[in-house]
């Protein structure tokens, strides 16, 4: 089932690479490592030292863990955008992982949650059926 699950993940991200604007989907696990996902094809990454780009992953998984605190009390998070002045970087809670996307600035951060968990919804039915 495990192997099952990374594949759908994979399936998951590489569709979600191919919506335009799209420019990294991923799902990273609690503790900030990468499961699936990387960067479409047709984007030039804005990082390329590896390490760093492991530390942002820390840094985005700590920061939801530390925010559902209040889950109770506000509610679940449906998503986290980090806007910046290359890229927005959108975080959304998935079971124990999160997806994790970076779009170009332009592109509307409430649109690509919607896609994304309508794409999250896809894998959902599939898993389903796998079992």
């Amino acid at each position: 089932m495990e192997n099952n699950l990374f594949y759908q993940y994979e399936d998951v991200c590489n569709y979600l690479c191919k919506v335009p604007g799209i420019r990294f989907a991923a799902i990273i696990n609690k503790n900030g490592r990468k499961i699936a996902g990387g960067f479409s094809p047709r984007v030039i990454p804005l990082e390329n030292d590896k390490q760093k780009i492991e530390m942002l992953f820390i840094e985005i998984a700590l920061d939801l863990s530390m925010r559902k605190e209040f889950n109770n009390s506000l509610g679940n998070i449906q998503g986290i955008v980090s806007y910046r002045d290359k890229t927005n970087i959108v975080t959304i809670p998935h079971h124990d992982n999160l997806l994790l996307l970076s779009t170009y600035p332009e592109l509307d951060s409430a649109k690509v949650i919607q896609i994304a968990y309508q794409s999250l919804g896809h894998f959902e039915k599939r898993e389903v059926e796998a079992i």
